[in-house]
């Protein structure tokens, strides 16, 4: 079973191929949020994964609120614990994400087996431009390459060590940046939108409504995804003026 939080596709793709290979479900994390269903139950020797992008070098929001909510019914065949895996995606390093993300699921009495670090095309807008098409292709091999051998290490249930995870400089300097200031109030939509309710729909949070037929940023943080200024269809949607002349990144697997 594979739990996963997308915002611009990078994490789906991972989750999508290991699931294919490996047979493994998959699990929405914002449809789960959306619907209040935190309870599941695993068969017999089967895997725990838990895929999502590195945000200001910790857990995204979205995937702590989840973790905080979720049991897991394990079916324990001669005693053994549920092998369990995180392939964090990001356009830099993890920092101090593997530790955040054992502590977390320590709460829940789940244990972390291993976590992967995987490079992909970085897309956060609000403070930089997303990867070139250029770039994007070179980082796309590279990325997998090194997702088949994660998959490899995956379906051999390996280790990785655990004394390893500690918690980071970056972590503790970036990450409150983050909790406390992942607001909505730069959001907005220019001339160019057609009221197409795109935005208001993939909000993992529902952040947005639609008030006049534009979408309006109701809540005063979100997760900062970039689901919506990403993968509008008409670059209508801005974060300050930076953006305005920026490019947007949507991975193709949600073409």
């Amino acid at each position: 079973m594979i739990f996963y939080f997308t915002g611009t596709g990078n994490s789906l793709y991972v989750a999508k191929r290991i699931g294919d290979e490996l047979g493994e479900r998959l699990v929405d994390i914002t449809t789960a949020m959306k619907e209040k269903y935190f309870v599941y139950s695993l068969s017999v020797d089967e895997r725990i994964g838990f895929i999502f992008p590195v945000y200001f070098y910790g857990v995204p929001s979205i995937v702590a609120d989840f973790i905080a909510e979720l049991i897991i019914e394990q079916n324990l065949e001669a005693g053994r614990q549920p092998y369990v895996f995180s392939v964090i995606t990001c356009g830099g390093g993890m920092g101090g994400t593997p530790k955040m993300l054992e502590d977390l699921l320590k709460k829940q009495n789940v244990s972390l087996d291993a976590a992967f670090e995987l490079k992909m095309a970085s897309n956060y807008i609000m403070m930089y431009q997303p990867t070139g098409p250029a770039l994007q292709k070179k980082i796309q091999i590279a990325t997998d390459k090194k997702l088949t051998d994660i998959i490899a290490a995956i379906s051999k249930k390996k280790k990785n060590d655990g004394s390893k995870r500690k918690k980071s400089f970056l972590t503790k300097v970036a990450y409150p940046l983050y909790v406390h200031g992942r607001k909505t109030r730069l959001f907005y939509a220019d001339n160019k939108c057609n009221g197409c309710r795109k935005c208001e729909k993939i909000c993992p949070v529902s952040a947005i409504q639609m008030v006049n037929n534009k979408p309006v940023w109701t809540a005063k943080q979100c997760t900062h995804c970039t689901a919506c200024i990403n993968r509008c269809p008409q670059k209508a949607i801005q974060y300050g003026k930076k953006t305005l002349k920026w490019r947007r990144f949507e991975n193709p697997i949600l073409k």
